[in-house]
């Protein structure tokens, strides 16, 4: 029997399995139930704020303990997986989360329910960056795009799940129902990965122990893949003894910072949209009716552009499709921003735009850091472009509040934060041509 490369050589010149699907589905059930723990607290917020009789600015300081957990998760958590599998890191973290959130359900103090918020935060932020290296490496190099488009309709459909039952169990049952109902998803997600999830093929394949190999083989039976007579090791595996952002080689470090920048910058728009959108489009006149009926076609919107993006990036190139979008998200902006007052469906379709450019360069931003790294540095590469995202999507909301208020108007506005999409799309070509120079010059690496 002849070792025919490495696991990642293997599956990603071979078909999919059956088991591969299903590890996929799992992570993409994964996603759905942190999309819904993401915004559990913005459904049960005013109940909360009823029962406790606290003030939103009190509140809004708990809230923003999540979006803090977030980012310290991605940086600091996620690199872990390296050093302990991914597989093993999920289940921790899913364990973890779940005691969170029902914990919060039987919370009763504002100071308890920020540290919840702020552990359930961690959990989320190192999940994401976990679930996005696992379906990329279990999926072949044909699917790869495609699948990471399609884990991520799983989060936005989390969102509107929790919309959901927030509907239909707040009201009658109170808000500590729904902190529940997302425990009891999460449950669901552990109780899968515990039974069908795979440790990382480059993990086991790195592993000294005496069961090692067997446990290599034994995954790449389920996958219906040719199996070694001894362990891979490829010069790569070297770094992954490090931690953290040492696991990045030193040639890289350059498109690391780039990267980050292009999340950083990137996510500053989408975080003020996200918390302003409602805002500037009742600047522009809209009803609440039809805020809301904007709101259903710009998530839509962002649905099938995570679905598009996906499907094209390998065959247009992760780079160009991510400058693309991020250039188009600009265009949008400042569209939104250019229709005049009154213009009902002007606004709704620059709104619906907006929302389709804004989320297909998130996904299209994921899939050129997944594919700048190789195995053995992806979770810690991902984890550190997601965090300085998170930061960015702090930053947001919070300049667009000075932004707005300074009285600039709603065009002058959204053109300022469209524009500022010139440099995620210069940073992440920058980043491309980085790593082509990496590759043509193996000496660098």
């Amino acid at each position: 029997m002849s070792d025919p490369g490495t696991p990642n050589d293997i599956i990603k010149n071979t078909a999919m399995s059956w088991y591969q699907y299903v590890i996929i589905a799992i992570c993409v059930l994964t996603y759905a139930a942190d999309g819904l723990d993401v915004v559990t607290l913005s459904y049960a917020a005013p109940a909360m704020i009823r029962e406790w009789h606290i003030s939103t600015e009190a509140f809004g300081v708990a809230s923003s303990a999540t979006p803090v957990g977030i980012a310290i998760g991605s940086i600091f958590i996620s690199p872990l997986a390296e050093r302990t599998g991914r597989r093993q890191l999920t289940l921790w973290l899913l364990g973890i989360l779940i005691v969170s959130l029902a914990l919060t359900a039987a919370s009763h103090i504002l100071t308890m329910l920020l540290l919840l918020r702020l552990v359930t935060g961690v959990c989320l932020g190192a999940l994401v960056v976990c679930l996005n290296v696992t379906v990329t490496e279990f999926s072949n190099a044909a699917r790869s795009n495609l699948f990471i488009g399609i884990l991520h309709t799983g989060y936005a459909m989390g969102g509107m799940l929790c919309g959901g039952l927030a509907a239909l169990l707040i009201e009658p049952l109170g808000w500590r129902s729904i902190f529940m109902a997302a425990a009891a998803l999460s449950l669901l997600s552990f109780a899968l990965a515990a039974l069908f999830l795979a440790e990382s093929p480059a993990f086991l394949a790195r592993q000294t122990k005496p069961d090692a190999l067997a446990r290599l083989n034994t995954l790449m039976r389920r996958m219906n893949k040719p199996q070694f007579t001894t362990l891979p090791r490829p010069p790569a595996i070297a770094g992954s003894q490090r931690s953290g952002a040492a696991m990045i080689p030193s040639s890289l470090w350059i498109g690391t910072g780039l990267l980050c920048i292009a999340g950083f910058v990137f996510t500053i728009a989408g975080g003020f949209m996200a918390g302003w959108r409602p805002q500037i489009l009742s600047y522009g006149g809209l009803t609440m009716k039809w805020n809301g009926i904007a709101g259903i076609t710009t998530y839509g919107a962002g649905i099938v552009a995570q679905l598009l993006v996906g499907g094209l990036a390998r065959r247009v190139g992760e780079a160009r499709i991510a400058v693309m979008f991020l250039l188009a998200m600009g265009a949008s902006f400042t569209l939104l921003g250019a229709v005049p007052n009154g213009n009902i469906g002007g606004l709704v379709a620059a709104s619906t735009l907006s929302g389709f450019f804004n989320v297909g360069s998130y996904t299209a931003l994921v899939l050129v850091t997944l594919n700048y790294y190789d195995v053995t540095s992806r979770n810690a590469g991902l984890g550190i472009m997601m965090g300085f995202s998170r930061v960015g999507g702090i930053v947001g909301p919070l300049l667009g509040g000075y932004v707005i208020g300074a009285g600039l108007g709603r065009f002058w506005v959204m053109l300022i934060f469209g524009g500022l999409m010139l440099i995620p799309a210069a940073a992440a070509l920058l980043a491309r041509r980085q790593a082509q120079r990496v590759a043509a010059n193996p000496a660098l690496a």
